[in-house]
């Protein structure tokens, strides 16, 4: 068994957790701790000092971890960029592989018991959300939509057209437009619990698990942020120049995760 450390700072709480990961696909991760740490606007910080305190409170110590998975957001813009650079210097300073995972899959995670469709919204700051649908089945969830940036009611009129199941809404985007999404899908929305909104240090390492990043190559240069469009200062620069907007080529993930 690897042991392996994950970390997420793309949402207003430090998520982290450490777990046990199987050498091949015959066995189910084990879940040793987790801790969350509301840190708006602080996780710079507060990622390593958490960190610190799980190992000990675990029993292990950082020359311990085997690997180490970061959530790549969307999310916050610094938030994300906290998060894939303090993984990042632990995997190079460790010598160990590092793996990726949405943020919102690991929201997902959270409700994967439930059946049918779960719909995640991220905050995206400016007045709008980043959506992404989800299908639970069999105690597990599968990703039908891309990460993408959206205005909230143009989301919400999109769904209330297109689909016509019963959808659980989490993501920490419904603290500002919980009744956006809620009036438009009528009672065929469910919102799950506030506590549910965020990922954890256990669905971090349960979505890498899932999604197959675990088989991944664990190239720490591979690992991305997903920031699916440019920060306010990148679009004012691209105005300034001329450019149209777009995404920046400095080698973040787009939309669909992949480099631009």
């Amino acid at each position: 068994m690897r042991l392996v450390l994950a970390l997420d700072t793309a949402t207003a709480e430090c998520a982290i957790g450490l777990g046990l990961w199987p050498w091949d696909d015959q066995g189910e991760p084990v879940v040793l701790g987790e801790t969350n740490v509301a840190t708006p606007r602080a996780a710079l910080t507060h990622a390593i000092p958490v960190i610190a305190r799980l190992l000990e409170d675990c029993g292990r110590r950082i020359g311990d971890v085997d690997a180490i998975v970061a959530g790549r957001g969307p999310g916050s813009f610094t938030g994300v960029r906290i998060g894939i650079a303090t993984a990042k210097g632990l995997a190079q300073g460790l010598g160990v592989p590092l793996y990726g995972v949405s943020t919102l899959d690991a929201v997902a995670e959270r409700l994967a018991g439930r059946e049918g469709l779960i719909a995640v919204i991220g905050d995206a700051m400016r007045k709008e959300v980043y959506p992404a649908l989800f299908r639970g089945c069999g105690g597990t969830v599968e990703r039908l939509t891309p990460d993408r940036v959206a205005k909230p009611a143009e989301t919400a009129a999109e769904w209330a057209a297109s689909l016509d199941a019963h959808v659980l809404l989490a993501g920490d985007g419904l603290a500002k437009y919980e009744a956006v999404f809620t009036e438009a899908l009528g009672d065929r929305a469910e919102v799950a619990r506030p506590a549910m909104w965020s990922p954890t240090g256990a669905s971090l390492l349960q979505a890498a698990w899932r999604t197959g990043a675990a088989a991944g190559g664990g190239n720490a240069a591979g690992v991305l942020p997903i920031y699916t469009r440019l920060s306010d200062a990148e679009e004012a620069e691209a105005l300034h120049a001329g450019r149209p907007p777009g995404l920046p080529h400095s080698g973040v993930a787009g939309p669909e995760g992949e480099r631009p």
